[in-house]
């Protein structure tokens, strides 16, 4: 049985490193509640439904612990409707009143005005199943996407292969023709021959004739001599 023995309202964020309740788990608690009590066995119902008004009273009594802290649950913090500290403070902020409580064995100072276990099992499976859920789920999932993928298929990425390699080898050797064929062009030009397409350097005939008699030269007595045209 407990009874509280003092509770204070504090505010600023350097007196308020624990509150009685909170509001919200996570935000800064820049306005709280310090509600100390004591408490001690009561196998025989002494104190049920005693509520003390002298709190000098409360100082004389044998208890157990003497100042330890009180909260709602285990966290100390929770939100509504679960958690409603308007409420939790009007109830037990008041000296004197004395009600059953829950104490740890652990922490002999850390006092809870209601404790429901199977609240408290519920929220360490959840706390264990869903983690670990998620991770075994994101696994599997991973596995089978891998092994599910789709294995490139050799025999039909090679015929692809062979003739790309088949025609980078025509190109290559369209090349090489081209660049034979245009040298052996400039070879024929420079010896007179004639290319491919049957062209060949133009030719003029140039008659000679013999100086036996300079004033006597007849058109059947002269050679004629085929020169290149420059």
């Amino acid at each position: 049985m407990c009874v509280t023995r003092e509770s204070e309202f504090l505010f600023g964020l350097s007196n308020c490193s624990w509150s009685s309740c909170r509001e919200g788990c996570t935000k800064d608690v820049f306005q709280c509640i310090h509600i100390f009590v004591n408490y001690k066995r009561d196998t025989e119902g002494e104190l049920t439904g005693v509520n003390y008004t002298d709190v000098d009273e409360i100082d004389q009594m044998e208890w157990d612990v003497v100042d330890a802290r009180l909260y709602p649950n285990v966290k100390g913090c929770g939100y509504p409707p679960t958690v409603n500290c308007t409420i939790f403070n009007k109830t037990y902020s008041t000296p004197g009143r004395t009600f059953p409580c829950y104490y740890s064995r652990e922490q002999p100072m850390l006092v809870l005005s209601t404790l429901d276990i199977e609240a408290v099992k519920l929220d360490l499976v959840y706390a264990i199943v869903i983690p670990w859920g998620s991770f075994l789920v994101s696994i599997l999932y991973l596995l089978i996407t891998y092994v599910g993928m789709k294995k490139p298929d050799a025999e039909g990425d090679q015929p692809q292969e062979v003739s790309s390699a088949k025609a980078s080898k025509e190109a290559s050797n369209y090349s090489l023709r081209s660049i034979g064929k245009t040298i052996n062009q400039g070879m024929n030009k420079l010896r007179g021959e004639p290319d491919d397409k049957g062209f060949g350097p133009s030719l003029y005939r140039v008659a000679v004739t013999s100086h036996r008699d300079s004033a006597e030269t007849s058109f059947h007595e002269a050679e004629f001599v085929e020169r290149h045209l420059s």
